[in-house]
Order: C-alpha cells, then sequence, then structure tokens
C-alpha cells in the first residue's frame, strides 16, 4: 500500500495478471502459484477490500495506464482504468 496523506494506492504486483481473466474469475487457479487455492482466495479477499474502500490499484500487467478501481460484478470484480492525461505529449 502507497500513502500520501489520505490517499491510497495498493501496487499489486502478481495477485492479478490479467485484468478480465482474473477479475472476472478471481478463484481462477493457476499451477504456478506456490498454494493455487489460496492465491485464488487471497486474490478474492483483497478485491474485495479494493471494491469496498475504493482503493484505487496499480497493476503493471494491466495495459496502460495500468491504474484504477475494481467494483464487485457477479461472482467477480470489473477493472475501471482511470482516465489518461496526455496534455503536453506531443506525438512523433
Amino acid at each position: 500500500m502507497i500513502s500520501s496523506g489520505n490517499s491510497r494506492l495498493c501496487y499489486i504486483g502478481d495477485l492479478a495478471h490479467h485484468p478480465v481473466l482474473l477479475l472476472e474469475h478471481p478463484r481462477t487457479q493457476f499451477a504456478f502459484d506456490t498454494d493455487p487455492a489460496q492465491s485464488a482466495e487471497s486474490r478474492v479477499r483483497m478485491m474485495d477490500m479494493f471494491a469496498a474502500n475504493r482503493i484505487p490499484i496499480l497493476a503493471y500487467h494491466f495495459a496502460r495506464p495500468g491504474a484504477g478501481h475494481v467494483a464487485k460484478a457477479g461472482e467477480g470484480y470489473r477493472y475501471f482504468p482511470m482516465p489518461m492525461n496526455l496534455e503536453g505529449i506531443n506525438a512523433v
């Protein structure tokens, strides 16, 4: 968790490496995890917290900008990327 004043952002690392597969189906288990069942339950617990408290996430595996919010959607979650500010960026 990264904090500054009253603002928070959670860097999620490999908690979820795909915004559709692992958010819409958070209990999906992968053989690459040390404990696939525990990883899936940890993902659900953390996503519940992010959604309930509207804590923004930073996910380096997600498409640009890689930061946004999650909301509960059925048995899973939906990812809402933060808008990108392209002001001042010159296209080449």
